[in-house]
């Protein structure tokens, strides 16, 4: 009995020393992520998280059903894609076309209901947020980080301007790996002072002349919507986007701690049906109903190809404002990206929305752009 008690007790001190350790050296984030990540057999977050998240609405308004296609089908993919959604974990998969729905399927745990995370969809959403403030003069992309955030003063923080940000080419050294538990990504996504640990990251290379995506760059472009327009993300992107696009459903953004500050990066959940909204605001020009929510020429300047070479030397022709841009069947597309295969695609010349959600996605690349994101763009095939 003795022994039992004293193992125990040594067990016990062990782990009372991990936890101090990993508060002592500012990596107690990882004790926060564990029961998301390693305790379900995952080495970064999955789409289903939001039972682990701490959330704020975005609150929807008069919700519009997508009308339904003569040619609507919920079944019948080619055998080759269907066994693609079935060996990357799809869990939706919507295709409107010309404003109706004219294919839709679910699997796992999916369903027409479902929030799901969007990963680095929300980056859109953020950049989407940023255009709002713009056209209401509110800032500028031309404008200089440091007019908002002194820390950005001095050297060649001087230099850093907010389409630096949108980007994606701020000289900031933050990292993006989320399978790294001592990284910039893994603290902001798990830790409870997302501000306070992307204050410790300055400029360290000239602005501009080196793309590299890095979610920290907007964190502080939704640092500074948040000081400039006097309300969350979550209700300020409500306000003039998710309200007035016909959501049927309140969406949520996941925070760093309750009643804390979004993750602009990641942690948008919402329904397969309402994400693909944003890709019709986009395909008409910023205007829903007649109304318009978000400038075209906002939409021109974020589709542009920021072409800032990477740092194998390549320009970046595939990144915009937050949005990944591309061809297929010498076609123009431009979607949003979320890290587990989480895809909004717009085709212009087939006025087409396609949205997949779901578990993995490939690890190859064609044209700098996932590999699976062109299989989804072939369901007829």
């Amino acid at each position: 009995m003795k022994r039992l008690q004293r193992t125990f007790f040594i067990v016990l001190l062990f782990f009372i020393m991990i936890y101090a350790s990993l508060e002592l050296t500012g990596n107690g984030h990882i004790l926060e992520g564990l029961p998301q990540t390693y305790f379900r057999g995952l080495n970064k977050p999955d789409i289903d998280d939001l039972q682990f998240s701490q959330v704020r609405e975005v609150k929807h308004g008069e919700g519009q059903a997508w009308p339904k296609s003569a040619h609507y089908k919920q079944d019948g993919l080619p055998k080759a894609l269907a066994a693609k959604h079935e060996k990357y974990r799809s869990t939706a998969y919507l295709v409107i076309e010309n404003d109706s729905l004219l294919y839709e399927q679910y699997w796992l745990d999916g369903g027409v209901d479902v929030l799901s995370n969007s990963f680095s969809m929300a980056k859109t959403f953020t950049a989407i947020a940023f255009g709002v403030a713009e056209d209401r003069g509110l800032l500028s992309a031309q404008d200089p980080a440091g007019k908002y955030l002194p820390r950005f003063k001095g050297g060649l923080n001087d230099d850093l301007t907010l389409e630096h940000l949108l980007q994606m080419s701020s000289g900031i050294e933050f990292g993006e790996s989320y399978t790294n538990p001592f990284g910039y990504q893994a603290k902001s996504y798990f830790s409870d002072d997302l501000v306070g640990i992307t204050q410790e990251y300055l400029v360290t290379q000239e602005p501009g002349t080196l793309w590299e995506y890095q979610g920290g760059n907007t964190v502080i472009l939704s640092e500074i919507l948040e000081q400039e327009t006097g309300k969350s993300l979550s209700e300020y992107f409500s306000d003039h986007i998710w309200s007035q696009i016909g959501a049927e459903q309140t969406a949520c953004w996941g925070l760093d701690e309750n009643d804390g500050m979004e993750k602009a990066f990641s942690a948008f959940y919402a329904s397969a049906r309402d994400f693909a909204r944003i890709g019709k605001l986009y395909l008409d020009g910023g205007r829903w109903d007649g109304k318009e929510l978000l400038s075209e020429r906002f939409i021109k300047a974020s589709l542009k190809p920021c072409g800032i070479p990477d740092k194998n030397g390549y320009p970046a022709n595939h990144y915009g404002y937050q949005w990944w841009l591309g061809e297929h069947e010498s076609e123009e597309i431009y979607m949003c990206i979320g890290m587990r295969g989480q895809y909004i695609i717009c085709q212009p010349a087939k006025n087409r929305i396609i949205v997949r959600l779901g578990h993995d996605r490939s690890d190859e690349r064609i044209e700098r752009l996932p590999e699976d994101l062109f299989w989804w763009l072939d369901y007829e095939k």
